[in-house]
């Protein structure tokens, strides 16, 4: 869940760039439970993974941006993956200030569906091309099959 939508608050008007946060964390999720991840593991990685598990997901998301600073110590699949983690962070972070300054901050007093539909639409959509953009921007290094190819 997004941040926003974890803090619990009943007027909060769930976005389409909360369901983008969500799918980062999923992804923060399947790196740090990747089942070739537990080895070289740090302390932090492994408080973060049982916060996960007790779901106390604040704690964990919290943590999860220590672990992903440049200089952190964590596994080799963690460091691997933590460039395309911070890039498609800020990316979500952007959408979400525009949406509120936007969106939000531009909305009419009796705002509808009408108002909020091509809203909906727009960042759901810009969601996803930034998504595409940070792994095509990474394939051939990071994440495409010959990066994880034995070497001869």
């Amino acid at each position: 869940m997004s941040w926003a939508l974890l803090d619990g608050d009943s007027d909060y008007l769930h976005s389409p760039v909360d369901d983008l946060e969500s799918f980062f964390w999923v992804a923060v999720w399947s790196v740090l439970f990747n089942e070739d991840n537990a080895k070289g593991q740090s302390d932090k990685e492994k408080r973060i993974k049982d916060d996960f598990i007790r779901h106390h997901e604040a704690d964990a998301i919290d943590s999860c941006y220590s672990v992903l600073a440049p200089d952190a110590k964590a596994s080799d699949i963690t460091r691997c993956f933590r460039t395309i983690l911070l890039k498609w962070w800020k990316k979500v972070r952007d959408q979400n200030e525009m949406w509120v300054e936007k969106v939000l901050g531009g909305r009419p007093k009796d705002a509808g569906g009408e108002y909020y539909l091509p809203h909906f639409h727009r960042y759901a959509l810009q969601g996803v091309v930034d998504v595409l953009e940070v792994l095509v921007d990474h394939w051939d290094k990071e994440i495409g099959w010959e990066s994880w190819a034995p070497s001869a």
